[in-house]
């Protein structure tokens, strides 16, 4: 039996539905595919923007939207590291065929494995020391 929306089998499974959906046109199918994957009171955090829920999630990537001839993606670049509902990844922002941002990630789920909050960090080390 095939279902039209199914259950993400990992975390990392779910992380990676999740940076497929924010690039979905259709705002109707975008919000309600990030649904599947966030909790109620979903929080992410960026060097650029600090937002709550889907709609919030949805409109942090929306300047990512613009382009059908220079689409962007997001990629995961690691696998996904875990321990007691915390997570972390690296990634990778391409924009057409040029890598526009790469970077890594921490969050937590809740007991039901909904994302609570994702961190996201630009650049794959930390900045200097002063």
């Amino acid at each position: 039996m095939f279902r039209h929306h199914h259950s993400p089998d990992t975390l990392a499974d779910r992380i990676d539905d999740l940076m497929v959906a924010v690039f979905i046109l259709d705002d109707d199918e975008r919000l309600e595919r990030l649904a599947e994957h966030l909790a109620p009171a979903f929080v992410y955090i960026s060097p650029q923007t600090v937002v709550d829920g889907v709609d919030g999630f949805s409109e942090a990537f929306r300047r990512f939207r613009h382009d059908p001839r220079r689409p962007t993606t997001l990629r995961r670049t690691s696998a996904v590291d875990g321990h007691h509902g915390h997570f972390r990844y690296s990634w990778q922002r391409r924009e057409g065929d040029d890598v526009s941002m790469e970077g890594w990630s921490f969050g937590w789920t809740d007991a039901s494995g909904l994302i609570v909050r994702i961190v996201a960090f630009d650049g794959l080390v930390p900045g200097e020391l002063p």
